[in-house]
């Protein structure tokens, strides 16, 4: 049986989830082919990719501002090919099966996690059985919502194969170049399932994963890291999940194993701001470590914590930043703007935290009330009401939206800039001014654009963007030095 995924967006970096998907119906003996979109003529593209695989089933990962796009390209298939199974899966389908299935141009939603339930589901699509007898899914039965029990979570993580990366073109397998961090850079995962009760991404994620933090063993990330390393040739790692720090005798043992073994690699990773540990940074600097993604997402303790749940205080979030200068770890800030009942003063708190802790880099976003989630329920009525969330693409966290935020929309924007303006990863100046100010921050570079230089896929014009945005950023740098004062 052929298998199609489909990516609803242009192959870029490596989808993961999906990836998981295909490796495990790989190994079970299937045919499986993994696509992305376009940026143009997707239905052609589509067309051809099913005429010359002929699919007997195609899945589709869903996010909520991807839905209205995944609706009109299942239509399409629908339209064209009517014999093929469309599956969905995702968080949109986990929170809102009948709304994906009441088009009835996707035929099963596949409900949390999908390893188990994909091999018991085609299994019993090819041997013409009751789709009740497999969990965790949901479908329609004379316009009746049917949804399954639900599977069980995979509490061994080591049992799960390693991620085939054969399944992507060689364009995204050395495609990614991870800025600040070497050539080729790829993404793994280490766990699943989320202890905490923040409002923008719960109860969400725990219909998807769970609550519990379920790891892989460290040996087992430790074998998979030193496969890519000598299979692909790595020199970037970025570990996306957001619980990275959460277990430190597991970040310690895996900081451990990367020193003792004396591998070779830089690498990146998330981690919440509670109880921030100097001796845990320090090891996983010394361990490689040359990034870390740290989420305030407001200057306001009352909007980080009242509104957020994010269950972090204002003592910590400075410790954090002061330990990361010390050691050299650089670092990015998150932060989300016109948050429900956010005051003109609470914004602006953000934009002092930002100029107090001066992040290498830095990551905004419009808070958005997801489907699932407790900020949704909450604010339920004014969404339905809402000229900001009239479409499901409207969900994406980069446009503007509020709820709830009495602060004029300019006002709003105009901030929004201010941070673009001098913060933005991808500022010249931002990148100039690390250059020049940190001694460690050129370390690294250098031995990123050695990478570039002499890795099995040279990056040229990654090299030259890097220098050249260096050196465009020198002028107003100094010109304007007196502003970047800390």
């Amino acid at each position: 049986m052929h298998i199609l995924l489909i990516y609803l967006e242009p192959l870029n970096n490596e989808p993961l989830g999906l990836m998981y998907i295909g490796t495990i119906l790989k190994k079970e003996g299937y045919s499986v082919k993994i696509i992305g979109l376009k940026k143009r003529n997707n239905e052609k593209h589509i067309f051809q990719e099913i005429y010359e695989f002929r699919p007997s089933v195609v899945g589709i990962s869903i996010t909520t501002p991807l839905a209205d796009i995944a609706q009109k390209i299942a239509c399409f298939i629908k339209k064209r090919f009517p014999h093929i199974i469309v599956v969905a899966g995702g968080p949109h389908p986990t929170i809102l099966p009948y709304e994906t299935l009441k088009e009835k141009n996707i035929d099963i939603c596949v409900i949390g996690e999908g390893e188990l339930t994909i091999i018991e589901l085609l299994r019993i699509i090819s041997e013409k059985k009751d789709l009740r007898d497999v969990k965790g899914i949901a479908y329609l039965e004379t316009n009746k919502l049917i949804i399954t029990p639900q599977q069980d979570f995979i509490e061994d993580l080591d049992s799960l194969p390693f991620i085939d990366r054969e399944l992507m073109p060689k364009s995204v397998i050395y495609g990614r170049a991870g800025y600040p961090l070497g050539n080729p850079c790829m993404l793994i995962i280490i766990g699943r399932g989320c202890p905490f009760n923040c409002s923008f991404c719960q109860p969400t994620i725990r219909r998807m994963f769970g609550a519990k933090l379920r790891r892989r063993s460290v040996e087992n990330v430790i074998e998979e890291i030193v496969q890519l390393k000598t299979k692909y040739g790595i020199n970037g790692l970025w570990i996306t999940d957001d619980t990275f720090l959460v277990e430190r005798s597991w970040v310690e043992r895996f900081c451990d194993y990367l020193i003792k073994k004396n591998i070779d690699i830089l690498w990146y990773a998330n981690g919440r701001l509670n109880n921030p540990d100097e001796e845990i940074l320090k090891k996983m600097y010394k361990s490689g470590c040359r990034g870390l993604v740290m989420t305030p997402e407001s200057g306001s303790q009352r909007i980080r914590n009242e509104i957020l749940n994010k269950g972090i205080t204002d003592e910590e979030i400075f410790k954090a930043y002061r330990i990361c200068k010390k050691i050299g770890l650089p670092f990015q800030a998150n932060i989300m703007l016109a948050t429900p009942t956010e005051t003109e003063e609470e914004l602006k708190s953000s934009l002092s935290l930002i100029k107090k802790i001066q992040p290498h880099f830095m990551n905004l976003s419009y808070t958005t009330a997801l489907p699932g989630t407790y900020l949704y329920e909450r604010y339920f009525n004014q969404i339905k009401d809402s000229l900001y969330y009239r479409r499901y693409s409207d969900f994406d966290i980069g446009r503007f939206k509020k709820l709830d935020c009495q602060i004029e929309d300019k006002k709003i924007k105009k901030i929004h800039r201010f941070f673009e303006k001098y913060y933005d990863k991808t500022s010249f100046r931002n990148r100039a001014r690390h250059f020049l100010k940190y001694p460690y921050f050129r370390r690294i570079l250098y031995r990123r654009w050695k990478t570039l230089l002499f890795s099995k896929y040279p990056k040229f014009l990654h090299l030259g963007y890097d220098i050249i945005s260096i050196i465009l950023g020198i002028i107003p740098y100094i010109i304007n030095k007196n502003k970047y004062k800390e």
